[in-house]
């Protein structure tokens, strides 16, 4: 595989915005507490502006969450324009014989373009989400469907239609999925394999990582990894209506029938961009835009009319919030060029280089330091002991439960690789707040997840908070007395 054509750079002044604009988004993220992993802004095919909070890296690919359903659309735009399927299709057309007559009957007049639009006219995602995960050891389970079979096209199908396709907007990831399923069973290969010389090697994008299932196919509503300037490239791909590096690898008619709205989409006055409708496994936004985007602030914000796209990881929970900065702070500021500001321009880079994510910390020492043991309460966790062991700048936090002996290696006040846990590289830092008070933060840095555990010391007892975000956040508190 070839090396990526570097994207051109420029001083965002030369592409038409004032450098002191992305200075007050990056102020406004830091007011309002949202947590970003990566950004980054290209206008007129240049990038103007990226950065990445420590310990992310620009070469870490990061979980895309639902920003893999628009690369899902895309591949079904390829197999569309190569003759594989039509929109029109019937679903049921590609499941001969695979399917029981009370399933053949509720999935009649069902087409491949009500996938596309989410308008299958199921009242429930047919993708059941259940997660397992356990003190900040293991990367959460993620397991979907509750079939035992894990046979999610049968998933799928196995879901009622309760209302006529067509006339019902309802988000289903289990569309996606059929989705994938039909990009694979037309060409004989997986969405990743398909779009390799379609699209990730034209783009650059090198080294994408696609979750499978049991069954082979790729998760067609999740599950694929990128780099944030892979996803910068993929929005400049739609911007530019299929063209890459002056060639055409999609039509600029695909392109415009993916993004346009399909489906009206319900009103939220708290979530006003998920309002403007849905295309093809892309959402409408306001101001003329539209975007990919995928739980916990992953998105490929793509603005015609200002010739500009915005790609962004991140852990949020408030997604509108992100996209309220853009259109408050970076929109009114795209115009025609502007005369250069040195000053403004090279603050803002010192300021890039600088990003990290905020811990909390800063209280140099602490009374609390040195080494210590205690027995817990008994908690759901079942952690029986916990122990801390500081060692000048490192701090090793072990607990026991049924599983037997963990260790979590931090840094204090800086940033350590945490090679043991399980599944995903992690990094770790602890910070005192008070010389009472210390916050553990572990970011796994393919992934939006953040655990963070606040331990109070008071005489000989020990509190423990722990603070877990993912698709369904939990906090813990554990209590316990020094033994040691």
């Amino acid at each position: 595989m070839t090396s990526a054509i570097e994207l051109p750079r420029s001083t965002p002044e030369r592409q038409g915005i004032a450098s002191a604009a992305i200075a007050a988004f990056l102020n406004g993220l830091e007011e309002r507490g949202l947590e970003l992993h990566g950004l980054m802004f290209m206008r007129h095919g240049h990038v103007v502006s990226e950065g990445w909070w420590e310990p992310y890296r620009p070469e870490y690919p990061h979980i895309l969450n639902s920003i893999t359903k628009s690369f899902t659309s895309t591949a079904v735009g390829f197999a569309v324009e190569e003759g594989l399927l039509s929109v029109e299709d019937e679903v049921l057309s590609y499941f001969p014989g695979e399917l029981g007559e009370a399933e053949m009957d509720n999935m009649r007049g069902l087409k491949i373009k009500h996938l596309l639009s989410m308008t299958t006219g199921h009242t429930e995602d047919t993708s059941r989400f259940h997660v397992r995960f356990s003190f900040l050891n293991d990367f959460p389970d993620l397991h979907v469907s509750d079939r035992t079979d894990n046979d999610w096209v049968k998933g799928f199908f196995g879901l009622p239609i309760e209302k006529t396709p067509g006339t019902h907007f309802l988000y289903n990831s289990g569309a996606s999925h059929i989705l994938s399923v039909l990009v694979q069973r037309t060409s004989g290969l997986t969405l990743e394999q398909y779009l390799q010389p379609r699209l990730f090697e034209p783009l650059g994008i090198l080294h994408p990582l696609w979750d499978k299932t049991s069954a082979g196919d790729n998760t067609g509503g999740w599950g694929l990894r990128l780099t944030t300037e892979d996803v910068a490239r993929f929005g400049l791909f739609l911007l530019n209506k299929g063209v890459w590096n002056g060639q055409r690898l999609l039509s600029e008619r695909w392109i415009e029938e993916a993004t346009a709205k399909h489906a009206e989409t319900p009103y939220n006055a708290e979530a006003i961009d998920w309002s403007q409708g849905y295309g093809y496994q892309f959402w409408r936004c306001r101001h003329g835009a539209y975007r990919a985007d995928g739980a916990f602030g992953q998105y490929c914000v793509v603005l015609p009319e200002q010739n500009a796209v915005v790609a962004i990881h991140g852990c949020v929970q408030d997604m509108q919030a992100v996209l309220d900065l853009i259109w408050d702070k970076l929109l009114p500021a795209m115009g025609p060029e502007k005369p250069e500001d040195p000053r403004a321009h090279a603050q803002l880079e010192e300021r890039l280089k600088k990003l990290s994510i905020a811990t909390g910390g800063g209280f140099a020492q602490s009374a609390s330091a040195g080494r210590r043991r205690y027995q817990m309460a008994e908690n759901e966790e079942g952690i029986r002991e916990i122990e801390l062991r500081f060692a000048g700048e490192k701090l090793e936090f072990r607990w026991l439960d049924g599983a037997g002996e963990h260790t979590l290696n931090c840094g204090m006040e800086s940033w350590v690789q945490e090679d043991s846990l399980q599944g995903e590289r992690a990094f770790a830092q602890g910070s005192w707040t008070d010389e009472h008070t210390l916050i553990l933060n572990i970011c796994r840095v393919h992934t939006p997840f953040h655990d963070q555990a606040k331990l109070s010391f008071e005489g000989d007892n020990l509190r423990l908070h722990h603070r877990h975000i993912d698709f369904v956040s939990k906090e813990r508190l554990l209590s316990g007395v020094r033994i040691d």
